[in-house]
């Protein structure tokens, strides 16, 4: 990432904002939610927006508090998308405050990206493993550091525990 610089000769970084939107927003109105919401305030403050994720209604792994008029909701799903932008560090903290004073951004994260980074959003899903894909047979040639089978012990009567027992317990009282 090379910093650009605006007229005033702050430099710019690049930031990538996640956020969950209330999922009480109408899904052909959520794209223009984050618009008036994320996108101009950033245009508003001087960034560029170089990417953005459309945002997508997803359920949440556990229920999400926010305090609206003076009242606690819970949500269990909301819509998740991400931007890459453009910003000076000190607009950055004025862009959090405006998105804090937002009732329909539930929660949203704010990240300096490093200059190696792309400036475009590649979203990566990762899928849970089905039972179906352990099915298939591995390559031994991959794993190196894997332990040998343990072998299954012989079992032992009640005579043969209690001798080893008091084998242990007699080996303990010398020491």
């Amino acid at each position: 990432m090379e910093t650009t610089e605006i007229e005033a000769g702050v430099p710019l970084y690049l930031y990538e904002i996640a956020y969950l939107l209330s999922p009480l927003v109408m899904s052909e109105n959520a794209t223009a939610e984050v618009d008036s919401s994320i996108v101009a305030p950033i245009g508003n403050l001087g960034g560029i927006l170089t990417s953005q994720m459309t945002p997508i209604l997803r359920p949440l792994a556990y229920p999400v508090m926010k305090v609206i008029s003076s009242k606690h909701q819970s949500y269990r799903d909301a819509y998740f998308g991400a931007a890459r932008f453009e910003l000076s560090t000190q607009q950055v903290l004025v862009l959090k405050d405006l998105l804090d004073k937002n009732d329909q951004i539930l929660r949203f994260m704010i990240l300096r990206l490093p200059k190696s980074a792309d400036k475009a959003i590649n979203p990566i899903y990762r899928k849970i493993l089905s039972s179906s894909r352990h099915d298939t047979p591995i390559n031994s040639d991959l794993i190196k550091d894997v332990e040998a089978p343990v072998e299954p012990k012989e079992e032992l009567n009640k005579e043969e525990l209690d001798k080893e027992i008091e084998g242990l317990l007699e080996e303990k009282a010398v020491a």
